[in-house]
């Protein structure tokens, strides 16, 4: 999470009882913060959630004897088009 970027206003409801327990249990001060941190996890299990969807809909290679590791790199380069150079962190 990008704590030093820019801050934006956001307006949501949430269950009466939520708010309160929230506001029992984190000062006022520390507040935006921590919901921040909470949707910021939420959205990275979103996206594990997804990415285990994605995965799990792969076709699996017949026994080719390419690793894990290269089947997933040919999937990426398959799905977006990018070298094995950037792939790999060699791009200049």
């Amino acid at each position: 999470m990008n704590a030093s970027g820019p801050k934006e206003r956001a307006t949501f409801s949430i269950a009466a009882d939520i708010k309160s327990r929230l506001e029992a249990a984190v000062p006022k001060s520390e507040r935006s913060r921590f919901v921040e941190k909470a949707i910021d996890k939420a959205l990275r299990d979103v996206a594990i959630q997804d990415l285990q969807k994605t995965l799990d809909r792969i076709r699996r290679p017949v026994s080719t004897g390419e690793s894990s590791t290269e089947f997933l790199r040919r999937k990426r380069m398959e799905w977006d088009g990018r070298p094995i150079e950037i792939l790999e962190g060699k791009h200049e």
